[in-house]
């Protein structure tokens, strides 16, 4: 993916054992443990997956892989957020049954978080256009509006690299204290849309188009965060299990914004 990048997003995740992974000594140091389920079945992929891990790693919380079953047939109380990656919109919503998107809907509602990137948080929205061609059903709807991509602006489909970001709301916790921009990887995301009259808070727009890259917003008593381009693969490191790109100039990381992000959907930040 990119130069660093070694399976393409349409790959779906074939194999992935069910476990638990303490991440460092499992503790956040301001305010405990933070448990992320992270969603790895068809649809998710490997190189999104993988580096996901890693950063959640490096805040140190834990990390469960879910499976659509777990998502369909379990209750979602064992974790404080749930994190659909990068991939492939089309099977989380095939394989996620209606009783499975209702699961998360009521866990967010209850006070969960939830947090989508790239198709992650095409899955979270109401309505998804995709290459011109709109998707009207079959997704979580906890975003009240369109999540359109990818953005020729940016790059020509199918090309992709780095693209500014610009925070647009600097006293918000998620961007509080992270400067006025940020280059993140762009890999054929959305732009977030909302529907007249909803209110949710567009932290970051990409500077190309002025359209909303960054979203954030509660939804009863729970908190979502969602991201068109990819922050969790840090193009200048190899902490992502990626070796650095010699093509792309990431211009630091973007797991400090992900870190905020993470503990405000956890409600450990306001």
């Amino acid at each position: 993916m990119g130069a660093k990048r070694l399976l393409p997003l349409s790959w779906l995740l074939s194999a992935v054992l069910l476990l638990l992974a303490h991440c460092g000594d499992g503790v956040v140091s301001e305010s405990g443990e933070i448990v992320v389920g992270l969603y790895a079945d068809a649809g998710a992929s490997p190189g999104c997956v993988g580096p996901a891990q890693k950063m959640f790693e490096w805040m140190k919380c834990a990390v469960v892989f879910l499976y659509a079953d777990d998502v369909n047939e379990k209750p979602l109380d064992k974790i404080d957020i749930l994190y659909f990656p990068g991939g492939n919109s089309g099977p989380y919503s095939e394989k996620i049954s209606a009783a499975g998107k209702e699961n998360i809907r009521r866990f967010v509602r209850g006070g969960g978080g939830y947090i989508g990137t790239c198709a992650g948080g095409c899955f979270a929205s109401d309505t998804v256009i995709w290459l011109g061609t709109r998707y009207p059903e079959g997704h979580l709807e906890l975003f009240r509006g369109v999540a359109d991509g990818p953005i020729n602006e940016i790059y020509r489909y199918p090309e992709h690299g780095m693209c500014e970001v610009i925070y647009t709301a600097p006293d918000h916790p998620i961007t509080r204290g992270l400067g006025a921009t940020e280059w993140i990887y762009y890999w054929w995301g959305p732009k977030f849309i909302p529907y007249p009259g909803t209110y949710v808070d567009v932290i970051g727009t990409y500077a190309i188009t002025g359209a909303p890259a960054l979203v954030a917003f509660e939804y009863g008593n729970g908190r979502v965060f969602l991201t068109g381009p990819h922050p969790e693969w840090e193009e200048d490191s190899d902490r992502d299990g990626y070796p650095p790109s010699e093509e792309h100039d990431d211009r630091g990381s973007d797991w400090p914004l992900m870190r905020n992000a993470t503990f405000w959907c956890a409600r450990r930040i306001n």
